[in-house]
């Protein structure tokens, strides 16, 4: 730190933050804790070396086996750059030969203004074609994506991705290799991956909502860690709502959990007056997750219990996906009907400057920056494990066969006897009706008292006219909403956001 210049790591067990120096240039490096790895970085305050140990210190930075983030300050400037990264985003900008930067988009407010807006950007968020890269809402603030470099110096602000990740394609299992041969290979990858990490199980928690990705990691950490890992979830509601909490229940007594922690979503509906982007808009970012007011409910309840790293599904969908050799075509997205003709124009744009492929899924990053920046603010950290490359490298090797519905989770679970009905719910259990009814119940009204008084609109994004007919069907009743939660629960997200700066 240096007169206003600092840097404040998130204050976590975790992770750990260190600085060497070379009396011209000072390294300062934010990273997981990494279980029987030694390492030359020890101090907290830049330790004084020559100029080998601190090339080899580079370098350790370089190879680190998890999540990390390193600077240098030398004479040229900052050089930033993260290694697997992607977990928590990191927001950049760059104004009067200053870098600020944050795990939260807010944070950098200051940095942010209606007409910042970057086009293609606001394109890929009202089309739903999310794309993951250095793009941010705002031209004004760029994202360091995993293993990118950014550089700054007095003049600005540069970003520089990394070359593209090699995807393995699925292959064929040895020969007298069967399913339960191929669970115990699943079984012991993912318990070495937990291993690599200092995990506290009493501070640790395992999101259960009841799907097959979740489930699967939160019995790996109960059978490991017998009545010290906390099931958490967001209790759906509705029709499936009893479903969801029944086949919870039935996995929690199969494996030795402590104690549940659950949060009714209902209790906590988006955009309701008093919650979170309605009281605070200033600082919820329009790309925090969705059900925030619920989630952050969750997360608060979770520090309460004195859990520190949160323990996530994310990315478990690459053991169901199988990826051409070739990438297959690129989509251009279609636009909703009220999207204006500047939304049109730019359809063809929103899959360029995008990162090249990435080592985890470009879904699961998408979904983590979604879903980690809210437990950061709750002093959490958020682990991965189907992000991990080992993982992410057995599932892309899969058999194709294995990767139809998730067989080889469905015969994990066959093998560890749990019900029929934790592995094959005849109800869908998501958070559609409980959408429908905010959109319904809250958006609806701001929209309409909004009118044209739109950015979006303003700017050309929209079509005042069409989303004006779309809101009145909104108004109507939640189950007139379906068509168009998603994308009304995006427009009023921004525009509360917008409204804020």
């Amino acid at each position: 730190m240096r007169g206003e210049d600092r840097i404040r790591p998130l204050s976590n067990p975790a992770l750990e933050a260190r600085a060497v120096t070379d009396g011209t240039r000072t390294l300062m490096v934010v990273r997981e804790r990494a279980v029987g790895r030694a390492s030359l970085l020890r101090s907290t305050a830049p330790v004084r070396v020559d100029t080998a140990v601190y090339e080899r210190a580079l370098k350790e930075c370089q190879d680190w086996p998890l999540q990390s983030i390193w600077i240098e300050a030398g004479p040229d400037g900052l050089c930033l750059t993260t290694g697997l990264g992607g977990v928590c985003p990191l927001y950049l900008a760059h104004s009067g030969g200053r870098l600020a930067g944050s795990w939260q988009l807010m944070d950098l407010r200051a940095h942010q203004a209606p007409d910042r807006l970057d086009e293609k950007e606001v394109t890929r968020l009202l089309t739903g074609t999310t794309r993951y890269g250095h793009d941010t809402l705002f031209t004004s603030i760029e994202r360091l994506s995993e293993r990118s470099t950014a550089y700054a110096d007095a003049e600005g602000l540069r970003m520089v991705y990394p070359a593209a990740a090699e995807h393995a394609q699925p292959s064929e299992l040895s020969e007298g290799t069967d399913g339960p041969a191929l669970v115990g290979a699943l079984e012991a990858l993912v318990d070495h991956i937990h291993s690599h990490r200092p995990l506290v199980p009493a501070q640790t928690a395992a999101q259960l909502s009841g799907g097959k990705d979740s489930t699967s990691l939160s019995l790996s950490l109960a059978l490991t860690h017998p009545g010290a890992i906390t099931p958490c979830a967001l209790l759906i509601g509705g029709e499936a709502g009893p479903q969801q909490e029944t086949r919870r229940r039935m996995v929690i007594d199969h494996a030795d959990f402590a104690d549940d922690v659950t949060v009714p979503a209902a209790n906590h509906p988006p955009l309701a007056p008093g919650g979170l982007r309605r009281a605070r808009p200033e600082a919820i970012s329009p790309l925090d997750e969705p059900h925030l007011e619920a989630a952050d409910a969750l997360a608060q309840a979770l520090m309460a219990r004195g859990i520190t790293t949160v323990v996530t599904g994310f990315g478990g969908d690459e053991v169901a996906r199988v990826r051409r050799p070739d990438g297959g075509p690129v989509r251009t997205p279609t636009a909703p009907t009220w999207c204006g003709e500047r939304v049109r124009d730019l359809l063809g744009e929103v899959n360029t400057g995008i990162s090249p492929a990435t080592v985890a899924p470009e879904t699961a990053l998408v979904a983590l920056e979604v879903a980690t920046p809210l437990l950061a603010r709750r002093g959490m950290w958020t682990v991965a494990p189907f992000t991990d490359p080992d993982l992410v490298r057995f599932g892309q090797r899969l058999p194709i066969e294995w990767k139809r519905d998730k067989r080889l989770l469905t015969e994990r679970f066959a093998q560890r006897r749990l019900p029929d009905a934790v592995v094959h719910p005849v109800l869908r259990e998501n958070f559609g009706h409980l959408m429908n009814r905010s959109i319904h119940a809250y958006a609806s009204g701001l929209l309409r008292g909004w009118g044209k008084d739109l950015h979006l609109i303003d700017q050309g994004y929209l079509d005042a006219d069409v989303l004006t007919k779309t809101v009145e069907r909104a108004a109507l009743s939640p189950d007139e909403t379906a068509p168009y939660r998603t994308g009304l629960f995006l427009i009023t997200s921004i525009e509360l956001a917008l409204r804020a700066l």
